[in-house]
């Protein structure tokens, strides 16, 4: 079966910490749509030719939501095949708690996360570097920040500049 690469969309920023050793250096990024509500994923699940009605994805997906927080605010890892297993992490405070009597659940745990754990078949695999072999990477825009005072709060507001021609680096789809 012949692999489907996809092409991702990738800005190149310059690093803008002056005090990293890095500043100045050029890095990529993944260029971000705005994501999918539920519905909107449920019309491209349709657009791929479902049997079933609009209402009925809907339904599951939204079930298949509320069922998967459930069980990770129960501490219960969830696993979906072909996809990979979400499951609930904490965050600690540096440092801990000195004994069992001084740890404090509300001073010591900072977060409750979902860490996601990817996995796949050999053509759809979501680890970092099989993912990378079924993507197509293309310089897409070169992002630069200007600060501006709002509110009294330092912004920086990125300006997009298309990168316009795909350089020789880049592989074809």
């Amino acid at each position: 079966m012949a692999v489907v690469k996809r092409v991702v969309e990738l800005d190149i920023v310059a690093n803008p910490n002056k005090k990293s050793d890095y500043f100045g250096k050029y890095y990529a990024r993944i260029h971000y749509i705005e994501p999918l509500n539920l519905r909107g994923l449920c019309e491209h699940i349709l657009s791929h030719g479902s049997p079933f009605t609009r209402d009925v994805v809907e339904g599951v997906v939204t079930r298949l939501r509320s069922c998967i927080v459930e069980l990770l605010s129960e501490g219960q890892g969830v696993k979906l095949d072909g996809l990979g297993t979400l499951r609930p992490t904490l965050e600690n405070a540096t440092g801990g708690a000195d004994s069992i009597k001084d740890f404090n659940v509300t001073e010591h745990v900072t977060g409750v996360h979902v860490r996601f754990i990817p996995e796949g078949e050999e053509l759809d695999r979501l680890t970092s570097r099989e993912m990378k072999k079924n993507c197509v990477l293309r310089k897409t825009y070169e992002v630069t920040y200007s600060t501006i005072i709002h509110g009294g709060k330092e912004m920086k507001i990125p300006s997009y500049t298309p990168i316009n021609k795909p350089s020789s680096d880049e592989p074809k789809p």
